[in-house]
This record gives structure tokens, sequence and C-alpha cells, in this order.
């Protein structure tokens, strides 16, 4: 689901920030779930809605995952003049501490159409800790340098297309939805030179989604993935002698939607201050400075009599 659902295999093999699953064995990683929002269409969630969905994941070589994620729409932000969403995440495994994450979104993303492979640009801030009086700690985000260096997204382009299949049922546990059914594929790959051999990696993805408007945030009632990373290796100079292309692991994933709703659920980690919409931001500043001024009125005006 939006990067949420796929191999450790595969966030090894190609750096994606945004796959996440693991194995015990594995190093925990934090789940950053800017990359189920919709961005296709206009943002049409407020302060306060939230989405839950339960996700499960499974590979040929062995690894699974099956866990609960919520996301929450925690407050917007005027960051220097780029309006902008804070989103929690919050994923829950049983046996395992909840993690959360939170990270401010700029409302420009909506605006670019190849958005769920920039991500990174759109992402003003980040908050994942707390300090020691308890206040979020929020960090700016600030690209890798190396993004603007290597321009991966011009060296090796995400390739894809994507098919309508009309309006299809789908039963969840929140309930029975009828969303358009699409597929997308999508695939990207790789050459780096290992020793005295190139090596070509290769990812290819299909979705299988169902969008449903009622569901705020993503828009997903439901969406299945299937992965597939697959290799192949040359001497140096001889890529006519290449190995055949050869799958090394295959993956299946599932998010299925468990609920949703507004208000309800408290922010976790987005700061006070910004737990409101910018208007409301803005109104609750207006009324506590008419106070302010009005009393230096009264004291100008008490001044000035003889």
């Amino acid at each position: 689901m939006r990067r949420a659902i796929a191999l450790a295999l595969l966030l090894l093999a190609f750096a994606s920030v945004f796959a996440l699953p693991r194995t015990t064995s594995a190093a925990t990683i934090q789940i950053n779930g800017i990359g189920l929002v919709d961005y296709t269409h206009k943002p049409d969630f407020k302060v306060g809605d939230w989405v839950r969905y339960r996700m499960s994941s499974s590979s040929e070589l062995g690894m699974s995952e099956d866990y609960t994620i919520t996301l929450l729409i925690g407050g917007e932000q005027d960051f220097w003049g780029d309006p902008g969403f804070w989103i929690e995440t919050w994923k829950e495994t049983p046996g395992q501490p909840p993690e959360v994450l939170c990270s401010l979104m700029s409302y420009e993303i909506f605006r670019d159409t190849v958005a769920t492979q920039r991500l990174q640009l759109y992402t003003r801030a980040m908050v994942n800790t707390l300090n020691e009086d308890g206040e979020p700690r929020v960090e700016l985000n600030k690209p890798a340098a190396s993004m603007l260096k290597t321009r991966r997204e011009v060296k090796n382009p995400v390739r894809w297309t994507r098919d309508t299949l009309g309006v299809d049922t789908v039963i969840t546990p929140k309930g029975t939805f009828k969303g358009l059914k699409t597929i997308l594929k999508q695939g990207t790959g790789s050459t780096q030179a290992v020793g005295d051999s190139s090596v070509y990696q290769e990812l290819r993805e299909e979705r299988t989604s169902y969008v449903a408007m009622e569901v705020p945030i993503t828009h997903l009632a439901r969406e299945d993935i299937m992965t597939i990373a697959a290799r192949k290796a040359w001497l140096i100079g001889r890529s006519g002698d290449a190995t055949p292309l050869s799958t090394r692991d295959k993956g299946l994933g599932t998010a299925r939607l468990l609920d949703f709703g507004h208000g309800g659920l408290e922010p976790r980690i987005t700061p006070a201050r910004y737990r409101m919409s910018i208007a409301a931001q803005r109104a609750a500043a207006a009324a506590a400075a008419k106070p302010r001024t009005a009393a230096t009125r009264t004291s100008t005006s008490k001044a000035g009599k003889p």
C-alpha cells in the first residue's frame, strides 16, 4: 500500500525509505505513512481525520509481517509561507511497543503528478521522539546531498502503466464499499559494479487497488501488492555473457481497511500549538491580540490626560 507493504529484501536492494517490513533479525525501521496519502486528488481531509488498516505481507524467502497502521491528521502549520499538514503514523504490532512518527508535508505535493516518487522533497519536518521536558523534538528535513548529485529519477526512472477495471465491490471489517478497481504496474532497475562484475537488479511491483472516496486521507478500501526482485550479472565488459534474469524473491502483501473517522483520537507527538487548522490558529492569534491592543489604547489614553 503506497510503499508501506514491501519486503526487507527490496528495502536493502533498492534503499527505499518507504518500504519498511522486516524480520526479527533485521534492524528496527520506523514506518512513515506519508506514502499512503492519495495525492492524485485534491486534499479533502480535515484536522482530526484518521484511518486504520490491517497490514500483512510475506515472501518466498520466509519474511513476513502482520500489524495495524493508523494515519491521523494531527494538525496544520504555515511553514514560512508554505502551508502544510502534520500526519502521524502509528504502527502497532502484537507483543511490541507502538511506534509513532510524525511528518509535516507541504500541500504543494498535491500539485505534483509524480508525488509518491518525490515524497522527500515535500517533507518539511519530522518528529519521532520527545525532548527531556516531554515536548516533541522537531527536526527540519534536509534531503541527502546525494539526491541532487545522483539524480536517481533521471538515471533510473520508474516506468509504470495504470489500467482502470471499472467499479467493484470490496468487503472490509468497516463495511462494504463500491470502489473503482485499478491495477498499477511499475518497475525500476539499476546496474552496479561489484568487484570484477556488473550486477543488474530489478524491482517490479503490481498493485490492485479499490478506491473509495468516502475513506479519508488514502481513499483506499483495500490494496493487494505483488513485488518481484530479480537480478543478473556478468563480467565487466562482457554483457553478452550475462546470466539470465532470475527472480531472487517474490512477495505478497495486503492492506485491508479496519476503520476510519473524525475525532476520537488525540495526536501523540504533533506539536501542541499546531493541533488545529491554520485558519483556527490565525483566529486564535487575532483574538489574543485584541485584549493587548485594547489595553495599550487605554494606557495611552490615560497617559495623555492632564
